[in-house]
Parts: C-alpha cells; structure tokens; sequence
C-alpha cells in the first residue's frame, strides 16, 4: 500500500566495515497525526545526514496505513545510541510515543553494503520469528 516512494539517504563517505542496521516501525493511533508525524520525520532524516556515524537512512512511509518504516546504517551502537539521545530525535519520540498504536525497533548486524528496506524488514522479522 506503498503511496510515497522510499526516501533514500546516501552517505558521503564510504562505509568501513559491517557497522550495525537500526530498523524502527512505527504505527500512528489516528489518521490525522501523520502530516505532523511526516514533518517530524524529515527533520529526525535531516539529523541523521549529520550525525557522526551514520552511514544511510531510508524512510518508508506509508500515511494511508499510519505506517512509518526507517532503515538505517551506522559504524557502531555507540552512534546510534549518541543519535537517539539527541533532539530533534529525542524530544519528537517523547512527544509521539503516547500517540503510536505499535512500535518495533530492532537491530542487526550489517554486512558492509548498504541495507534495503525490504530486505532489513525481513531480516528483523525473521530474528523476530
């Protein structure tokens, strides 16, 4: 049920190494929060290009499902963790967290080559299974 394609994120420098893959699904409670949660989600996208670690991101949404999928990349959890402790990422995932109908967030090990979401949701589900 795909409406907007996949918003990719390409990085500027090459990957070193495996790093880890972050993926977040998130479900909104009510149709009328997603353009405020869409808004928010390109300014989480925007942080990411400039986070130190980050690799790439990929954002799926899904607004007629409430559904918002990321993929990202990262050199380490330590990166991650700096990531999601920093605004505008940690001040919106307080102010949606009461508002999400369902939330997941997972992550693996990368391969070295840059993550699809196809295959990151797979491979979440199936750790998941």
């Amino acid at each position: 049920m795909r409406v907007i394609p996949d918003l990719p994120w390409t990085a500027d420098r090459p990957a070193e190494g495996p790093g880890v893959v972050l993926v977040t699904e998130l479900h909104l409670r009510r149709p009328t929060d997603v353009p405020a949660f869409f808004a928010a989600s390109m300014a989480i996208r925007r942080q990411v290009s400039t986070s130190p670690g980050a690799r790439s991101l990929l954002l799926r949404a899904q607004p007629l499902a409430r559904t918002f999928t990321t993929v990202s990349w990262w050199d380490d959890p330590a990166a991650v963790r700096a990531f999601a402790r920093t605004d505008p990422h940690r001040s919106a995932m307080r102010h949606w967290a009461p508002r999400l109908k369902a939330f997941s967030n997972r992550t693996l090990p990368g391969d070295g080559t840059a993550p699809t979401v196809d295959a990151a949701v797979a491979a979440a589900a199936a750790l998941s299974a």
